[in-house]
């Protein structure tokens, strides 16, 4: 199956499963299905996704409606590009948790990547405006991608003051500014977006480094922006983000 840029970038920019290590000791007992499950989860967040596919699996063999290993599970299919996997995963979920938002977030973001528009919006829609979700404003980005994947700027840019509004401080809100500005050819306005993202991370991040060296050449500053790409190569770990990047960097070089 051919892999897709865009959906790898979006999933890199996920939030971690779990920030502890495999074995989390003193606060499960070994060997019970969310024991097996938060090491699933750690093992995701590390990018193992076939030892997380086994962790997953096995809690949920023991516990069959555990809902973080089916979210878990899922998101392994996503990395993955099993999008067909993913969505029956999410579903079941669903049936499961109606209100899981994050299940609904995640099958919007995998009909985006199948360009159903209307499936998209509806999933976005629910999850974002979910009393129980702590953080609409990946909801709100995800349908200003949506938009954005459509032309739509007007509906991208209401979405992303949306996401403003919910939270001043999350680095994809600025990013998807960016992609506003540059779609307008307001080349400094998005710049000066891209580079605010950068400044609320606190680790390098791939996808607005190559944002940053994309508008850096469309402004003419050809050094600076094969210097910010450069760096990109050597930090991306995917071949499908690293073939991009060679491509943009051999376009600035013509």
């Amino acid at each position: 199956m051919k892999k897709n840029l865009a959906i790898i970038l979006i999933l890199a920019a996920l939030c971690a499963c779990a920030k502890k290590g495999p074995n989390l000791p003193g606060q499960l007992k070994p060997g019970s299905p969310e024991y097996i499950m938060n090491q699933g989860l750690y093992y995701l967040n590390e990018g193992n996704l076939a030892v997380a596919e086994s962790k997953l699996e096995q809690a949920l063999k023991k516990k069959p409606g555990l809902e973080g290993a089916l979210n878990g599970l899922g998101l392994v299919y996503m990395y993955k590009q099993e999008f067909d996997r993913a969505i029956s995963t999410f579903e079941k979920l669903l049936r499961l948790n109606p209100k899981h938002a994050d299940a609904h977030n995640s099958l919007g973001l995998i009909h985006t990547e199948k360009n159903r528009y209307d499936k998209a919006k509806e999933h976005l829609l629910v999850a974002a405006n979910m009393k129980n979700y702590k953080t609409p404003e990946n909801a709100y980005v995800n349908l200003a991608n949506l938009e954005l994947r459509f032309n739509n700027l007007a509906a991208a840019q209401r979405y992303i003051e949306k996401a403003l509004q919910a939270n001043d401080r999350f680095a994809p809100v600025f990013n998807v500014l960016g992609i506003i500005a540059e779609r307008r050819n307001q080349l400094p306005a998005a710049l000066k977006y891209y580079e605010r993202a950068q400044s609320i991370l606190t680790h390098d991040d791939i996808n607005l480094m190559i944002n940053v060296g994309r508008v850096q050449a469309k402004m003419g500053h050809k050094r600076q922006a094969l210097d910010i790409l450069e760096r990109a190569l050597a930090l991306a770990q995917s071949e499908v983000i690293k073939d991009h990047i060679r491509a943009t960097i051999k376009k600035i070089e013509l």
